[in-house]
């Protein structure tokens, strides 16, 4: 296989195989962002010039995830750059969190939810604020992360409960297809319906911009998130796993 880096957004218009990925009409997208909050993107291809892999890094968050359906590519992706975590659709014998992937068909979607919060938008004028609620929410993170996501498009959906920031959480939108992700709500807020909420008025957004479908990516160990977007309807249709340097149980504890 031959790899090479793509060194600027011009160039991560790439081909992408048919099957290549549940990602794939994402992955473009991927590879900009990763691009423009200062990370790396890698592409392997075979001898007959055909994309068997793809590799997004971020130096800052010891990150980065692996899209091949190749255990060869997978190999060398992994050996490629010290980390933390990396993200593969691959199984593998290596230790692993399992995340499940729940879709669901916005346009046929009949969202009937009674809402208990008050939801807002952010808009530029809240980035500081946004960056420091996600610093505390999911450290180490690259807050430059927050400024690329929302001039890109994505939206960040915000609960407060006496002017404090109790739970956020946002939505991409590619090409028809919704991506609902980093939902966090402080641990003094939950189980009080703030999660179920934000997921509902995500939907409701997509409805409204006429996407096709959505998904997420929830760990198998968060039940209550869980058990939340089933409850919107949506499935489990496939996985994605989390490989770590690290003991996972050393992590969990």
């Amino acid at each position: 296989m031959h790899v090479s880096q793509i060194s600027n957004t011009s160039d991560s218009d790439i081909v992408i195989p048919v099957g290549f990925s549940f990602f794939e009409p994402y992955l473009q997208y991927h590879i900009r962002e990763i691009l423009e909050i200062g990370g790396e993107a890698y592409v392997s291809r075979t001898s007959e010039g055909t994309i068997s892999g793809i590799f997004t890094y971020d130096d800052f968050e010891k990150g980065g995830t692996i899209y091949t359906r190749s255990r060869e590519v997978f190999d060398y992706f992994y050996g490629l750059k010290r980390f933390d975590f990396l993200f593969a659709e691959m199984k593998t014998e290596l230790e692993n969190e399992i995340y499940d992937i729940y879709t669901v068909d916005i346009e046929s979607l009949d969202i009937v939810h009674r809402f208990s919060y008050e939801i807002s938008m952010a808009d530029k004028g809240n980035v500081s604020e946004i960056e420091q609620f996600m610093s505390s929410s999911h450290p180490g993170i690259n807050k430059s992360w927050v400024k690329v996501a929302l001039r890109n498009g994505d939206r960040c959906f915000i609960v407060r409960l006496s002017s404090e920031i109790a739970g956020v959480g946002w939505v991409s939108l590619v090409n028809g297809i919704g991506r609902l992700h980093s939902l966090y709500v402080k641990p003094q807020f939950r189980r009080i319906g703030i999660g179920e909420d934000i997921l509902n008025a995500r939907l409701l957004w997509l409805k409204s911009k006429r996407a096709h479908t959505a998904f997420t990516e929830i760990s198998r160990y968060n039940i209550p998130s869980s058990n939340n977007v089933m409850k919107a309807q949506m499935k489990a249709s496939g996985e994605v796993f989390q490989y770590f340097k690290k003991n996972l149980e050393k992590r969990r504890n």
